[in-house]
């Protein structure tokens, strides 16, 4: 049973502030990497989406929306919420907000010790293994084929 709330949010609200703190703890502390890493710089625009529990977050992705394709990013979750379905339910939602926007696919660079999770969503591996120019972390390019 889903105990979590799914809502989108801006990056002028205090939630947008607990979410960076959330990215950073889950995909750069963790590696003991800089804090500056979790900033969004890329000038890109996104959908930012949390769970919520209590009023609290934990688990963030985001969507970017471009072209016929879409791409999501960074998505985590807190380490005593990981696999209770927290991140397939994030992915479910980016991927029905690329279909409702006529998407045709949505890709994105998996860590590839979650590829798994993400190729029980329907993605597949869409190219060979390389190490992240922000983690130096092993990732695989993966994609979605929306029908």
């Amino acid at each position: 049973m889903q105990t979590w709330e799914l809502r989108y949010i801006e990056t002028c609200t205090p939630e947008y502030a607990e979410a960076k703190e959330l990215r950073f703890d889950a995909l750069y502390g963790e590696l003991g990497l800089p804090r500056e890493l979790v900033e969004d710089t890329d000038g890109w625009t996104y959908e930012h989406l949390v769970a919520l529990v209590d009023g609290h977050i934990v688990g963030y992705a985001r969507l970017h929306l471009d072209g016929g394709a879409s791409r999501i990013f960074q998505v985590t979750v807190a380490l005593d919420w990981r696999r209770r379905g927290v991140a397939s339910s994030l992915m479910n939602e980016l991927i029905d907000l690329a279909r409702s926007h006529g998407r045709t696919q949505v890709e994105l660079d998996a860590r590839a010790h979650v590829v798994g999770m993400y190729e029980g969503l329907g993605f597949v591996v869409d190219g060979q293994e390389f190490l992240s120019p922000r983690t130096n972390t092993p990732h695989f390019p993966m994609k979605l084929t929306l029908f």
